[in-house]
């Protein structure tokens, strides 16, 4: 099991979370923004939330990157990325990224 998989008895999953799986026209519509706009940051923080539900922060995080080097005080992407550092055992990682999103303000 990867790190920070959630589990099938997670109470996130019992709650129908936001994956891929419990979610899939919340997919098709993200996949078909990207082929519009391979940039558009709303398109990419919606995957990196769906591939952080589905248990691939391997995957996530590397989006989350790519959406704030477009807009770097995108909202929320600063918080998710500190809960998925937080996931992965990375206290000074998830840290730095909750000073940032402290930084953003509301």
């Amino acid at each position: 099991m990867a790190v920070g998989r959630l589990g099938p008895r997670s109470p996130r999953r019992e709650e129908g979370a936001m994956t891929s799986e419990v979610r899939p026209d919340t997919a098709v519509l993200v996949r078909e923004r990207l082929s519009r706009d391979a940039d558009d940051p709303d398109a990419l923080f919606t995957l990196a939330a769906l591939r952080a539900n589905d248990g691939d922060l391997d995957e996530a995080l590397p989006i989350l990157d790519r959406v704030l080097r477009i807009d770097p005080r995108y909202p929320g992407a600063w918080i998710l990325k500190a809960k998925l550092h937080g996931m992965r055992g990375e206290p000074d990682a998830a840290a730095a990224a909750s000073a940032r999103a402290q930084e953003m303000g509301p």
